[in-house]
């Protein structure tokens, strides 16, 4: 039996050598070796992979994850960092690659964020689950004060890669631009008439201004939205006075002499300034032209030129114009308390004088108002 059993053993062993192809000197042929191909990505899969709750829930979690150090010495607004990873059959996250940076702190806790996010929904073709390559912008605005809007993978282009230095460092302001407005004097308890000096009584629909602000600065204190906004302007305003008064001036006051041989055909007092302002500017969006807004400030005002021009015809039919440049004791400076609210390019604002627009003592308070409408720049 037991010689059976070696002799088995004996043969198969034969056999099996025997199955080996033994190649002696040159080059082995080789081996093939099957190896199943990792699963692929998905270009176009029927349906997106989706972070559970959609984007409102994707952006909050960005929100609430998203935390800078104690320590951190600036706070790049108007930045964002592009990420890109890969959402697995399972919904887990993998190969997290930025594809656009801000700075190496706010890369890395970008990165960390999508580490720390749930599985997502993975993306499906044919009603099964595939591998697909997601992109996420990350708004350092949003990711910080909290979103406003949510960027859709269609707002994911070329241009967001080549045009880094585009966006404006200061933001957009609402002051550039032009104002046109009309104007009336109050005195000091808030009455448009003047008993007692009816020569600064004027007419309000004749009485306009223009303002060109040539530009403006909106200071961010949270991203583009809310900011302070200073900028500087040139003004002109035309204030026409009801009755025939021709001012005077001494040292001391000024007063008003009334003609009574001529009537006036216009009797205008010119002013020209400068202005500076000082606004709480507050953007319903970050889209200057698709945006509500409110403004309300100060505008500090420097009157660099005064002049009081009458026209009219004399008896024999001739015509005049006399003009009289003089400060006519007028506040050099003066501030005005202003609102400013509209929709992208177009607004309308109201303004008061705070102090009085003539020295104090030298005649009755007079505090000028102005309603009117801007177009503004918006750069």
């Amino acid at each position: 039996m037991k010689f059976l059993l070696s002799l088995s053993c004996l043969l198969s062993i034969s056999t099996l050598f025997a199955q080996v192809d033994v190649n002696v000197g040159g080059t082995p042929e080789p081996m093939l070796v099957s190896i199943a191909p990792p699963d692929s990505l998905v270009n176009f899969p029927d349906t997106e992979a989706q972070y559970p709750g959609g984007p409102d829930s994707l952006a909050e979690f960005i929100f609430v994850n998203f935390i800078l150090p104690d320590d951190t010495s600036e706070v790049l607004w108007d930045q964002r960092v592009y990420l890109s990873f890969i959402v697995e059959k399972d919904g887990s996250i993998n190969n997290i690659v930025v594809e656009k940076g801000a700075s190496e702190l706010y890369d890395s806790i970008c990165v960390a964020v999508v580490q720390q996010m749930p599985k997502w929904i993975p993306a499906q073709k044919d009603g099964v689950p595939v591998r697909s390559l997601m992109r996420l912008p990350i708004n350092i605005d949003d990711a910080i004060i909290g979103p406003d809007d949510i960027l859709s993978d269609e707002e994911w282009s070329e241009e967001d890669f080549e045009d880094e230095g585009s966006n404006r460092k200061f933001g957009n302001g609402h002051y550039a631009g032009f104002d046109v407005y009309f104007s009336q004097f109050a005195n000091e308890m808030g009455d448009v008439t003047f008993d007692q000096n009816p020569y600064w009584e004027i007419n309000q629909m004749k009485s306009f201004g223009l303002n060109y602000n040539m530009f403006d600065l909106k200071f961010p204190i949270a991203g583009k939205q809310l900011g302070i906004t200073t900028g500087l302007g040139f003004g002109y305003h035309n204030y026409s006075l009801r009755n025939n008064y021709v001012l005077a001036h001494t040292a001391d006051t000024i007063f008003a002499i009334q003609d009574t041989i001529f009537n006036f055909k216009t009797n205008k007092l010119q002013v020209g300034t400068i202005s500076i302002p000082l606004l709480l500017d507050y953007s319903f969006n970050e889209n200057f032209e698709k945006s509500y807004f409110i403004a309300v400030g100060v505008i500090g005002t420097y009157n660099y030129g005064t002049k009081q021009s009458v026209t009219g015809t004399y008896a024999n039919g001739d015509e005049f114009v006399n003009s009289t440049i003089s400060a006519f004791n007028m506040n050099r400076w003066t501030l005005d308390a202003t609102t400013r609210i509209g929709y992208g390019h177009f607004g309308m604002f109201i303004s008061y004088q705070l102090n009085s627009m003539f020295k104090t003592g030298h005649t009755v308070a007079v505090y000028p108002f102005r309603i009117g409408f801007n177009v503004l720049f918006g750069i």
